[in-house]
């Protein structure tokens, strides 16, 4: 991209001058974001399933994201790194996949939304286990501490606590996370970069650690 730029001679009473430069191109990551509907049985874990076939892996292994609308009931934003081929089958309603590209500059401000599972990880017979955190300084500070590995320093962060409560297959599920938003600025593009493919935290199957970036 060419700007023009009018420079004022260092000599008095010199001419006005004109001259061009080239800016660097703004690392940029694309790629393709839509929105999928269920019917009102559907659980978060069902509908994983369903983009998990729709994409040929489970959420967060590279290839897509998902997260819940916080508006509408049933219906889930997806980010992939390529459009799916088809919805998934049982869909009440999909809008078709949209190319995005998000500019990463490193220093500018951006504002983010989080929702994610954090916390004390055990392994109980070689499953892990998460305790989410219980206080909302818990949060911030997991999120300012590990900033450096995920790419971005955190600016300002607002913590909410919530409560993902479900049922699949006939069992209860109840699962405690936190909805971080704020400011941040990018750090390190590549390793954010993964992490916007990735996801955050834990759970990702259930619809969490999807961050969502505006400049």
């Amino acid at each position: 991209m060419h700007e023009r730029v009018r420079l004022a001679q260092a000599r008095s009473g010199g001419a006005i001058g004109e001259v061009g430069y080239t800016k660097l191109d703004l690392p940029t990551l694309e790629t393709f974001e839509t929105a999928v509907s269920f019917d009102a049985d559907c659980d978060p874990l069902t509908a994983h399933n369903e983009l998990s076939e729709a994409f040929g892996q489970p959420a967060g292994s590279g290839r897509f994201l998902f997260c819940a609308d916080s508006v509408t009931p049933n219906r889930y934003w997806e980010r992939s790194v390529a459009p799916w081929t088809a919805p998934p089958a049982s869909a009440l309603s999909a809008l078709e996949p949209k190319r995005n590209v998000i500019q990463l500059a490193t220093g500018l401000m951006y504002h983010f939304s989080l929702a994610v599972c954090a916390g004390e990880v055990s392994f109980n017979d070689g499953r892990k286990q998460v305790r989410p955190f219980q206080f909302s300084a818990q949060w911030e500070d997991w999120f300012s501490r590990n900033g450096e590995e995920f790419g971005v320093h955190p600016l300002l962060i607002s913590v909410q606590q919530r409560s993902l409560r479900f049922r699949h297959q006939g069992v209860a599920y109840r699962v405690g996370y936190a909805t971080l938003e704020g400011a941040l600025e990018v750090t390190e593009t590549e390793r954010l970069i993964r992490r916007l493919l990735r996801g955050f935290g834990s759970h990702r199957r259930l619809g969490l650690g999807m961050l969502k970036l505006q400049s």
